[in-house]
């Protein structure tokens, strides 16, 4: 039943992704996030949905009359440079076929953000494409605390299989930068079921972190608890928020999580803090060896790499580190691209804080620019301890950035900002 209502939805979208490219984007965002056909237990579970979807989005926007034009800044450049550098390190790459694949799933991630930088030019599209990630990602942090609570924490969390959120850390670093966009929607929305609905969701999303058994994950969410109550306004929701989980960790979650999260203490003497510190031994290692490009995609899965530039007695494992990851796969040019970009993101989202901090009619995007912000501020703090370098959903809340950007430059103006006064589309309707 769930692989002919997943078929219905996919297939009954394709007309009016034809006719509106954009839609096509939304529901690329959908499957790609929340990965519904990987709870289905039939022909859906491995059939290309997205694949499909992302064809016929680019069907339909060559024939559409839709601008395809890309405006050029800081991050479109480094995206675009990323993307031709990554394919220059995997013509180089130590395990060629398995860096082949992995690129080319990258690669076409990186066109779909491409295509977000044509087709997100409005308000409105921003604001539907933040619901379907919220919707997206949300669903697990609701699910995932739901069950947290039901059996007392004593399971872990895990995301659908053969996803990037398959794994309990990614899981976890995937919710931690959905939180700021719940919050974003919960005091944007004007209506106060809706208000409501985002604030427990808020609270349950945190809870289903505690229940993935990350403790980067932990971090992460202490940090952007933090990053949440300096950014946001109307700080009540999000203190009530970090009370209750917080309560819910230190009264409610089991022996167990508890001597695992005690690690952090003293995460130099686990063995799997030590395993990871080989990793990124090993990581730096390549990288001084193949400074422009690296070993490529997944060199970590080398034994004969292992052998040469790992660590003694070290085990061969994943890169467990974003940055690490990246300068040991696509060398220091690779890593400088990389942390450019996220450093570009911040920039421009700080630029739209600054110019509608004091316009009323602005307040989306003075809200939006600073969530997005604590979204960078999870992803650089949960993925020093995870493999997601290459996660679909930071590199389009990378091209949101710029996209806010052009949105807010391209209607406010000046004086008219002085004066407090906004350009806010009529379907969304100004809260007073």
């Amino acid at each position: 039943m769930r692989d002919l209502l997943i078929a219905l939805i996919v297939f009954g979208s394709i007309p009016f992704i034809l006719m509106r490219p954009y839609l096509g984007l939304l529901m690329w965002s959908w499957l790609g996030y929340m990965n519904p056909y990987r709870l289905a237990y039939g022909f859906a579970y491995n059939f290309p949905w997205v694949e499909i979807i992302a064809i016929v989005t680019l069907v339909a926007l060559i024939f559409s009359k839709e601008s395809k034009k890309i405006s050029v800044s800081s991050i479109s450049v480094l995206l675009f440079l990323f993307l031709v550098w990554t394919g220059i390190s995997t013509i180089f790459a130590v395990k060629s076929d398995s860096a082949l694949l992995t690129g080319e799933e990258f690669w076409k991630t990186l066109t779909m953000v491409f295509v977000t930088l044509m087709l997100i030019k409005n308000r409105q599209r921003m604001h539907w494409l933040v619901w379907v990630i919220v919707i997206s990602l949300g669903f697990y942090g609701l699910k995932g605390g739901v069950f947290t609570v039901l059996k007392g924490g004593a399971y872990h969390i895990y995301g659908p299989p053969k996803s990037f959120i398959a794994d309990n850390n990614d899981l976890a670093l995937a919710l931690c930068m959905t939180l700021p966009l719940i919050r974003y929607l919960q005091i944007n929305s004007t209506y106060k079921a809706v208000r409501l609905a985002m604030a427990l969701t808020l609270i349950l999303t945190g809870v289903a972190i505690l229940g993935t058994y990350s403790r980067g994950g932990l971090v992460a969410l202490v940090v952007v608890s933090g990053a949440l109550l300096l950014k946001t306004r109307r700080r009540l929701v999000i203190m009530m928020a970090i009370v209750m989980v917080g309560l819910t960790a230190y009264t409610f979650m089991p022996a167990q999580w508890k001597e695992r999260m005690d690690t952090l203490h003293h995460a130099e003497e686990t063995d799997s803090a030590q395993e990871r510190i080989q990793s990124w031994e090993f990581a730096v290692n390549v990288a001084i060896h193949h400074p422009l490009v690296g070993g490529g995609f997944n060199v970590y899965q080398s034994d004969s790499m292992w052998k040469k530039y790992g660590p003694q007695g070290a085990i061969p494992r994943a890169i467990h580190s974003v940055y690490f990851r990246v300068l040991g796969e696509q060398g220091f040019p690779g890593l400088i691209i990389f942390i450019g970009l996220l450093f570009a993101s911040w920039r421009s989202c700080s630029r739209v804080r600054k110019k509608t901090r004091d316009s009323p009619g602005w307040k989306w995007a003075y809200d939006l620019s600073s969530m997005l912000q604590v979204s960078l501020v999870a992803y650089a703090t949960a993925g020093l301890a995870t493999t997601s370098s290459y996660f679909d959903l930071t590199y389009q809340l990378i091209a949101m950035c710029i996209l806010l950007e052009d949105i807010v430059i391209s209607q406010i103006k000046e004086p008219i900002a002085d004066k407090g006064v906004g350009h806010a589309p009529a379907d969304f309707p100004q809260r007073r």
